[in-house]
């Protein structure tokens, strides 16, 4: 019989490597670029009409949609999102596919309270965590 190997264990080894780590990082860039760029024109607007309710110029806007990929921010996925009529929605799940956690922001929520109401705890070692945080800034205090 052969030997099997998961591709999620292939997958980790393979990102070992410098190079192959390179390379994924500027794919994962040019899909998030392509898919700003597609939902945008989903949605039919046109650079200059996202920009103008982002607050930005148009020239910004096809920066973010051409090369901005992972380095954009949270915040600037959400504008981006929003100015498009869309909802964002972040989670982190584990091997078993539990979300831990999850970053919820609606089209029409204000983006200062989407922030300030940060992520939403969704697995009870979250509730463990943040109390701990606590205790240790409150014995810090």
């Amino acid at each position: 019989m052969g030997r099997h190997m998961d591709f999620r264990h292939y997958f980790q080894e393979s990102l070992k490597d410098p190079e192959s780590a390179r390379l994924y990082r500027e794919v994962l860039d040019e899909e998030l670029s392509w898919l700003l760029s597609y939902l945008r024109e989903l949605k039919g607007l046109s650079q200059k009409e996202v920009a103008e309710r982002l607050g930005v110029s148009r020239s910004r806007v096809s920066q973010m949609e051409t090369s901005a990929g992972l380095s954009m921010t949270l915040e600037g996925l959400a504008r981006y999102a929003q100015a498009l009529g869309l909802s964002l929605r972040l989670e982190f799940t584990d091997e078993e596919g539990e979300v831990l956690a999850r970053f919820d922001l609606g089209a029409d929520e204000p983006l200062a309270a989407g922030a300030a109401k940060g992520w939403e705890p969704v697995a009870e070692t979250w509730t463990t965590l943040t109390q701990k945080r606590k205790q240790a800034f409150e014995e810090i205090a």
